[in-house]
């Protein structure tokens, strides 16, 4: 299993807006072949996003998509994010 990882720094007091705003991009990323998207809000006007893919070349095959998405978010970032990509050995779902 494979996930992009962003860290993501927003402008003071944009964090509800971000997350409002991805909201409405469900649709889109239900589209992208992930398995799962997760949004950690790390109180200090930042967050973390991990989306989880089977496969590496799912991760890719998403990029440019992504690309557009993150680009939507731009307004209210206080630099441009960085999408990397790790492996993730262990994801234990209860």
């Amino acid at each position: 299993m494979y996930a992009s990882y962003i860290e993501f720094q927003h402008k003071p007091g944009k964090t509800a807006a971000v997350i409002e705003m991805t909201k409405q991009m469900e649709a889109d990323l239900g589209q992208m072949g992930m398995k799962q998207f997760i949004i950690v809000d790390k109180g200090d006007d930042s967050s973390t996003l991990i989306a989880l893919y089977d496969t590496a070349q799912a991760y890719y095959a998403a990029g440019p998509k992504a690309a557009e998405l993150l680009g939507r978010l731009a307004v209210f970032m206080a630099a441009p994010p960085e999408r990397n990509q790790v492996e993730v050995p262990i994801n234990f779902i209860f």
